[in-house]
């Protein structure tokens, strides 16, 4: 059997791969905190029950796809070296071509491997058609594939916890008001979003720097992500409507912000079926 890991910024997302089964819901562990004394033993704790079953059986290869820091990335490689030693470790790197995705960059290295590996997925599932992949994590990435799959390039915009950090750290007065919004001064999970406040569907504007924030988000990321799709998708017309495929953990939040004159759907795992697709591809 085989591990399938896709290592984010904000969590980690990993799938056991067992020949006796179809379909698994993948496992999402969280990353140790900075101020934890031992980050590679809490890893390797949450780790240990999806990399050892109940008869002791561990995967013969474990094979990663990161977009973190080195440090974290060592913290990653170390955790699972001590759980199975003898599992290859095998760290995708995105390549020129591959699934019929061509990479835009000059060095297809330089493009996040979740990112390819997304783009693959939502091609795989969506074939033929000009494509607008966006995965809304810790960062908004959004990438354009043409409908012969040619990767026409990409944006990446702060999500919607990065921009509240960044607030923190360039504002550090709003900080009363960012706690109040992320409750008792714990960050909101991702998963754990509040819902698109009413106001933003409207014209509305704040009485409190708490909501200021809240409402300058959304229409942050909202006017920009409908601004640059509305014009990929008059830009494409030719090849087809432009599909918006919407992933992440805050997938459904930034959905409810997409013009509904836009086609969009929304795909779970896209990111880590695509390091499966990848991992399995024959170049």
């Amino acid at each position: 059997m085989n591990c399938y890991i896709d290592a984010g910024n904000s969590r980690i997302k990993a799938h056991l791969a067992r020949r006796s089964q179809k379909t698994v819901e993948p496992v999402v562990i969280d990353w140790p905190t900075v101020n934890e004394s031992d980050p590679v033993g809490a890893l390797a704790t949450r780790l240990e029950p999806l990399l050892v079953d109940e008869k002791g059986r561990s995967p013969k290869q474990v094979v990663l796809a990161s977009v973190v820091e080195p440090r974290r990335r060592d913290w990653l490689g170390t955790a699972i070296a001590e759980i199975c030693p003898q599992a290859e470790c095998r760290w995708l790197e995105v390549p020129g071509k591959c699934c019929h995705v061509r990479v835009a960059y000059e060095s297809p290295t330089d493009l996040g491997i979740d990112r390819f590996c997304g783009m693959i997925e939502a091609r795989a599932r969506h074939p033929d058609r000009p494509l607008a992949v966006i995965n809304a994590g810790t960062a908004i990435t959004l990438d354009v594939l043409a409908a012969d799959s040619q990767h026409l390039g990409g944006l990446i915009l702060p999500g919607w916890r990065a921009q509240m950090e960044a607030l923190r750290a360039a504002a550090p007065a709003l900080t009363p008001a960012i706690e109040s919004l992320e409750g008792a001064g714990a960050p909101a999970e991702p998963t754990d979003a509040s819902p698109v406040p009413e106001a933003t569907r409207r014209l509305g504007l704040a009485a409190d720097t708490a909501t200021a924030i809240e409402l300058g988000r959304h229409w942050l990321i909202a006017a920009g992500v409908n601004q640059m799709v509305s014009v990929w998708q008059e830009r494409l017309a030719d090849e087809g409507v432009l599909l918006v495929v919407i992933a992440g953990g805050d997938a459904e939040r930034l959905a409810d912000l997409i013009d509904p004159y836009l086609e969009h759907c929304l795909e779970t795992d896209l990111v880590l079926s695509g390091v499966v697709r990848l991992a399995r591809a024959r170049r």
